[in-house]
């Protein structure tokens, strides 16, 4: 697997940020979960593949 970038919105760094300082591991596996899983899922989805059904009769 290659890397990845993902993108964070100011809001989210400022979350982070906020996760830091307070060394709050709860809301770290929460931020994880909510906003870096998304992501991650989102940039490796696999691209459509114009030689496979899906699965949709048209």
């Amino acid at each position: 697997m290659g890397k990845t970038v993902v993108e964070f919105s100011e809001q989210d760094v400022m979350r982070v940020e906020a996760i830091l300082m307070d060394a709050d591991a709860a809301e770290a596996l929460r931020f994880v979960k909510e906003v870096v899983k998304p992501k991650l899922r989102s940039k490796t989805a696999a691209a459509l593949d114009p030689t496979k059904s899906t699965g949709i009769m048209t």
